[in-house]
């Protein structure tokens, strides 16, 4: 019987440059929730490109009554 071995994960790593206030959120959603900040950006990430979001509109801020 072949044993298979079950190999990690690869990941990469990048800078990215976040607003001060965006960074704040970051930081206290993941210490309310206990999840990482690399998973909440990469759950993010898998939404946006899930949704076919354009990075030139604020979607967000169009859909929540903001400006």
């Amino acid at each position: 019987m072949t044993k298979t071995v079950k190999r990690p994960k690869v990941y990469v790593s990048f800078q990215v440059r976040l607003s001060p206030e965006l960074k704040e959120e970051l930081a206290k959603k993941s210490y309310e929730t206990g999840v990482s900040q690399g998973a909440i950006v990469e759950s993010a990430l898998r939404y946006y490109f899930q949704t076919n979001q354009d990075p030139r509109k604020d979607t967000w801020k169009e859909q929540n009554g903001k400006k």
